[in-house]
C-alpha cells in the first residue's frame, strides 16, 4: 500500500511538474534559419562569395568566347597540316586546362561556402548555449515560424516534418538571439580573395 501511494505521488508531482511554469521554461524554441537570415555579417560574406562566384563565371565566358573565336582560325588552314595541328593542339590544351581551372574553382566556392555556414552555425549554437545557460534552459529545440502555404508544398512538408507541433510564444527565443548576434565579437569565415585570370 505505501508502494503504491508513493508511486502515485510521484505520478502526480511529475504531471504537475509538467504543467509548472518553472519545468515549463526549461525548454525553449530558436528559428534558426530566421536568425542566419538576420545574420548582417553572414549575409555580407554570402554575398561577396556569390560575387565573386559570378565574376569567375563572366570571366571564365569570356575565355570561352575566346578560345571559340580562336577556333574559327582553323578554317584558315587545312585539315592535317601542320598549322591546323599545332593550333589545334593549343586550343585543345587551353580548353582541357579551364576546364580543370573551372572544377577547382567551383569547389572552392562549395567548399568557402561550406565553412562561411559552418563558422556562423558554430556562432550561433555557441550564443543559444550561453543565452540557455544563463537563463536556465535545458533544452533548445530547432523549428521554423514559417506558415504552411497550400500553395506551396515544400513549406507543407517542412511543417508535416517539424518536430516542434506546438509552443508557447514564451520560450521563443529566436529575437533574443539576434539581438545578442550584435554585441557578438565572434568573426565568421572571411571570404576568399577573387582571383580571376
Amino acid at each position: 500500500m505505501l508502494k503504491r501511494t508513493a508511486a502515485v505521488m510521484a505520478t502526480a508531482c511529475g504531471m504537475i511538474c509538467l504543467f509548472s511554469t518553472t519545468c515549463f521554461a526549461q525548454v525553449c524554441v530558436v528559428d534558426v534559419a530566421k536568425v542566419f537570415e538576420n545574420h548582417g555579417q553572414f549575409n555580407s560574406q554570402l554575398d561577396i562569395l556569390k560575387q565573386q562566384a559570378e565574376e569567375y563565371k563572366f570571366s571564365l565566358q569570356q575565355r570561352g568566347e575566346k578560345l571559340r573565336a580562336e577556333s574559327e582560325q582553323l578554317k584558315n588552314f587545312e585539315v592535317g597540316s601542320t598549322d591546323y595541328k599545332a593550333l589545334e593542339t593549343k586550343l585543345a590544351e587551353a580548353s582541357a586546362l579551364m576546364e580543370v581551372e573551372r572544377r577547382n574553382k567551383t569547389r572552392e566556392f562549395v567548399q568557402a561556402e561550406a565553412q562561411l555556414h559552418f563558422d556562423t552555425y558554430v556562432q550561433v549554437t555557441q550564443l543559444i548555449s550561453d543565452y540557455c545557460e544563463q537563463r536556465g534552459f535545458r533544452v533548445a529545440m530547432r523549428f521554423n515560424a514559417l506558415q504552411m502555404d497550400p500553395n506551396a508544398p515544400q513549406s507543407i512538408m517542412q511543417r508535416v516534418n517539424e518536430f516542434v507541433v506546438f509552443y508557447n510564444p514564451q520560450i521563443d527565443i529566436t529575437q533574443q538571439i539576434i539581438g545578442a548576434l550584435g554585441g557578438a565579437a565572434a568573426q565568421v569565415g572571411q571570404a576568399p580573395q577573387s582571383q580571376n585570370r
